[in-house]
């Protein structure tokens, strides 16, 4: 797969969102759906569960994968990888159970995660050589993803098809959604007419292939929340609001977005929902989407062009041409300084420079974010955290505040892991080559500020994370 194909396809999977399901009605939340037949992961000391998406599922540069491939089949080619890495275990709220736990969730007969057979869901994302250009070791609608769509099938996408499991994060999906989706909306692949919701349905796609395999120890029809509280845990995480942002800034805008007060209802049904089962439950608010590394800040373009150039015209002419490139993508799409442009569109823009004379390409919705759009994401994003805060105080819940660290760590440039990592640019430790979803040392942060917030509002001793001893083994981050 050509480097720009795979990295319009990160759309696919990133923290991805769904259009609800167009005509196909919604029905009640109705009781809790026990798990029918299989076994639980290892009896827990604390019994955790986790409701989410992609991030609670532990998706890592497009893909979700429960064990690594070993040795990288691309190596031979030149990929500086060894291995393409699992990335469920890495997850946060992988982290946070072993933590709690004292168990690796690495054994398919005891992890409480749904560990999905190599190649995975999806398709992840790997460095095909040294310049870094992307490609994946499996093929969109292939064989091994084509089982998932199935309810009677889909647990062959599983190395633990009768374990229960306690992750139940599905990626792609909304707040909406967590409650009420009670099956995949649409089948392996893209309609050939989806346009400018193109993009959209890519991230529908991934939502759907993830769906079954992740709920298919349940019955059919069974939503994740009802599923969650079907298991009675101790503690439930909720995770959830990012899809709500992404598919609205992945339509350009399109989309309405979802209503900040109908937000708030949701996430009170969610708890009470997981409180009635028994649960304690602690609700996390959301990052700020727009500083992921998948979006390019304007300021930003002379620097990045000139890093992207260097290796091809060597350090004075990159120097001279990065800024001339940055002022010519200004001028075209006009950006401001409120505009960005996202990892799919630098690339379309980087494959067009390698012809001399060719001007710059056609962007289209998931290539770059205007000033005006960017500043309704943000606000978005802001009363959506406002949102969950009322919702959290309406119901009872425990706020999980990730975004205020992670917001002064984006401030300051970065997280100090150590002398070369961690910032929050493209390839600068945080994040996995999707440039959304967090890297083994992103995901072992965000677990740490879990953990310190279910031990002080439970009286727990979950131990921290060793961030450092993670960093050290991270593919994902330099060294």
């Amino acid at each position: 797969m050509k480097a720009q194909a795979v990295m319009a396809a990160i759309l696919a999977a990133s923290l991805s969102a769904c259009s609800g399901g167009g005509g196909r009605s919604i029905p009640a939340l109705g009781s809790p759906a026990a798990a029918t037949g299989g076994t639980s992961a290892a009896a827990p000391v604390l019994k955790l569960v986790g409701v989410g998406d992609s991030l609670t599922a532990g998706v890592q540069s497009n893909g979700l994968m429960g064990a690594d491939v070993s040795p990288n089949p691309l190596a031979a080619a030149g990929s500086p990888f060894p291995i393409v890495q699992a990335t469920q275990t890495h997850g946060f709220f992988a982290l946070v159970w072993a933590q709690a736990n004292g168990v690796a969730v690495n054994d398919p007969a005891t992890s409480p995660l749904p560990l999905m057979k190599p190649p995975g869901i999806g398709q992840i994302l790997v460095p095909q050589n040294s310049a870094g250009a992307l490609t994946s070791i499996t093929t969109a609608c292939g064989a091994d993803n084509a089982v998932a769509y199935t309810y009677a099938s889909a647990l062959g996408a599983r190395l633990n098809p009768t374990t229960v499991p306690a992750d139940l994060g599905i990626p792609g999906q909304t707040v909406h959604e967590a409650l009420y989706q009670i099956a995949p909306t649409t089948s392996c692949g893209v309609p050939a007419n989806a346009g400018i919701f193109g993009g959209l349905a890519n991230i529908v796609n991934s939502e759907s292939g993830s769906f079954y395999p992740v709920l298919g120890n349940f019955p059919q029809s069974t939503s994740q929340v009802s599923a969650a509280a079907g298991l009675h845990g101790t503690i439930d995480t909720v995770w959830l609001g990012s899809n709500d942002i992404l598919k609205y800034a992945f339509s350009e805008g399109a989309l309405p977005p979802t209503d900040p007060a109908a937000l708030q209802t949701d996430v009170v049904a969610i708890v009470d929902a997981l409180k009635a089962s028994g649960a304690k439950v602690a609700v996390a608010n959301l990052v700020d989407i727009i500083h992921a590394a998948y979006f390019i800040a304007q300021p930003a373009f002379p620097a990045v062009f000139t890093a992207r150039l260097t290796p091809v015209l060597g350090a004075a002419a990159a120097a001279a041409a990065g800024p001339q490139v940055a002022a010519e993508v200004d001028a075209t799409y006009g950006l401001g300084s409120g505009g960005y442009l996202t990892i799919s569109g630098l690339s379309k823009i980087l494959a067009t420079l390698s012809v001399p004379g060719t001007p710059l390409p056609a962007l289209t919705a998931g290539d770059i974010v205007p000033d005006a759009l960017a500043a309704r994401i943000v606000a978005l994003n802001a009363a959506y955290n406002a949102a969950i805060a009322a919702a959290v105080t309406q119901s009872g819940a425990v706020l999980v505040d990730v975004h205020t660290p992670i917001a002064a760590a984006y401030a300051a440039g970065g997280i100090p892991v150590s002398a070369t990592c961690c910032g929050f640019g493209y390839g600068q430790g945080f994040f996995s080559l999707d440039g959304i979803h967090p890297s083994n040392t992103g995901y072992a942060i965000v677990a740490n500020v879990f953990i310190q917030t279910l031990d002080t509002a439970f009286g727990l001793t979950i131990q921290p994370v060793n961030v450092s001893a993670i960093y050290a083994t991270d593919i994902y981050a330099p060294h």
